[in-house]
């Protein structure tokens, strides 16, 4: 069994991969929420011998018929310079087949920067007329479009359209990949009318990573690529 290359931002999200036995699971990557460490990932997966990748984890809703937890398999990816990089039609069909109307077919967006606010979601979706954003997909498939290496997204909204992240929250991601969460506390401490946005995104995380985890299940180690 082939089992491609897996590149994720955060910690969490290559978590879901404990849906498999150890010795099983298909090689993982942190980038930690920066595009650039997605992309040297790509290149060492590759390298490695990795045939495919993948990037997945959660995403941004630009549109306002995602809820949280609405999970999405990207047609392509649209980067910042506007540059589109699509996704493997065959690859996107086994997983169509398998998780069928459980997962929207459509464009996604790469942004090199945290996308917090509702205002900006809707000049971006307006922009690029993709339905989410990450910050490691476009990366990610910039290499594998070099290299000739069949290349998937597999996402979950985590932040809807109408959700904002507080600025202040923005960047405290280690590089491992795991929340700072002294830093996080100690800004809540000074911002407690926060609280209220942060349960709310910790609510919608948890449906994202939980609809990840159901999916990698379904999909099994080699997420359709065989």
């Amino acid at each position: 069994m082939d089992r491609p290359g897996v590149i994720t931002g955060l910690a969490q999200e290559a978590d879901c991969l404990d849906v498999f036995p150890f010795g099983e699971r298909p090689p993982v990557g942190i980038a930690a929420a920066r595009p650039a460490n997605a992309a040297a990932l790509a290149g060492e997966m590759i390298s490695s011998g990795s045939k495919a990748l993948l990037s997945f984890g959660m995403a941004g809703g630009l549109s306002a018929d995602l809820k949280a937890g609405a999970v999405i398999v990207a047609s392509s990816v649209i980067a910042p310079d506007g540059t589109v990089f699509e996704t493997s039609v065959s690859w996107l069909e086994k997983v169509r087949a398998v998780i069928g109307e459980d997962a929207t077919i459509a464009a996604i967006a790469g942004s090199d920067a945290v996308v917090a606010s509702p205002e900006a979601k809707r000049a971006l979706a307006e922009d690029t007329g993709a339905i989410a954003v990450d910050m490691e997909s476009h990366a990610v498939a910039r290499v594998a479009a070099a290299e000739g290496a069949a290349f998937l997204i597999i996402r979950a909204v985590a932040d809807p359209v109408d959700r904002a992240i507080p600025a202040w929250v923005l960047g405290n991601i280690s590089d491992a990949g795991r929340p700072r969460t002294g830093a996080i506390l100690a800004g809540l401490a000074l911002r407690p009318w926060d609280l209220a946005a942060l349960v709310g995104l910790k609510g919608d995380s948890d449906r994202a990573l939980a609809s990840l985890r159901r999916v990698a299940g379904r999909l099994g180690p080699s997420f359709g690529f065989e």
